[in-house]
């Protein structure tokens, strides 16, 4: 089973990894800050949907589910949007610790919703 947030945090990463390193600012990458929005706004959109099919997928499956307290990963997409504005904006480009963004997508990966882990981990 496949979700579409997985693959999409994963272009994500991608994106985020094939950017520009700067010499001379060490630790920092440029950014096509447009497509990292478009992603994002991808996450916002499938999500919901990823969620509600897992939890479909685990009802299917008689499996008895019951969600624990996870960090809402919608706080940490919030969080990658606002290291976005943070940065420094250079034309189609933003400045970025990288360290710190890579921070907040190992964070993402960890608080997918647990029904998308679940479902993911019993279809296998």
């Amino acid at each position: 089973m496949e979700f579409k947030t997985r693959k999409i945090i994963k272009k994500l990463e991608e994106n985020i990894n094939n950017s520009y390193s700067l010499p001379i600012f060490k630790g920092y990458k440029a950014i096509n800050k447009a497509g990292v929005e478009k992603l994002i706004d991808e996450l916002y959109a499938n999500l919901p949907d990823d969620v509600k099919k897992a939890r479909e997928y685990l009802r299917d499956r008689q499996y008895n589910f019951n969600p624990g307290q996870k960090e809402n990963i919608f706080h940490t997409i919030q969080d990658i949007e606002n290291k976005l504005a943070e940065g420094y904006p250079l034309a189609q480009v933003v400045i970025i610790n990288i360290r710190e963004l890579e921070t907040l997508l190992n964070k993402l990966q960890n608080n997918l919703p647990e029904e998308i882990t679940k479902a993911e981990i019993l279809d296998k």
